[in-house]
């Protein structure tokens, strides 16, 4: 439990712990001198980013290669962008509006029903459509919008690890062959 009044973002904390400058409470360094639950929420935060930099590698002496991964990261609330892409998390709301507009449908063809409380069904049925297609069209543009920063990154990786760059060249020719035979699969 925080015994502090005005307990410090996890994001400062983890900019404090960092070095850098505190997004939203500017005045979160002096706060952190005064307030001792604070403080350790920062040195927390320090001993993860100390424990993430012995597990990828780099250690606080040596810079990899000029390579500053961490500067390279941008952190999105609520989700990552790995979580954004990563289906099984969106799998539950993408089956549920199919289902709705499914059950939707079946109602409007059920026999016995006037042609006013169909028009009201399929209004009803039209809804989890318009939201199936809002984030069809959302989980796209957020793709596109993803693209040429998630390419920089994977350039910035390459360029940091060459072996990993020629593997990645290597695998190209049998991903070439297989989408060859399947396109040729396909034309007969």
């Amino acid at each position: 439990m925080n015994a502090c009044r005005r307990p410090l973002d996890p994001i400062d904390a983890e900019a404090l712990a960092s070095g850098a400058e505190p997004v939203y409470a500017a005045d979160a360094g002096e706060h952190v001198r005064e307030c001792p639950s604070c403080a350790a929420a920062v040195s927390e935060a320090a001993a993860l980013v100390e424990a993430l930099d012995r597990i990828g590698g780099l250690s606080s002496e040596r810079p990899a290669d000029g390579l500053d991964l961490a500067s390279g990261v941008l952190r999105l609330r609520p989700f990552s962008r790995r979580e954004r892409l990563d289906l099984s998390l969106w799998s539950g709301p993408w089956l549920s509006a199919a289902g709705l507009f499914f059950a939707g449908l079946l109602l409007l063809a059920l026999p016995g029903l006037r042609a006013g409380d169909q028009a009201g069904l399929f209004a009803a049925a039209l809804a989890p459509a318009a939201a199936l297609v809002r984030a069809v069209s959302r989980s796209l543009a957020e793709i596109l919008a993803a693209g040429p920063s998630g390419l920089e990154a994977l350039s910035l990786a390459l360029r940091g690890q060459a072996a990993l760059g020629l593997a990645g060249l290597l695998l190209l020719a049998p991903i070439a062959w297989g989408v060859r035979r399947a396109v040729a699969r396909e034309r007969r």
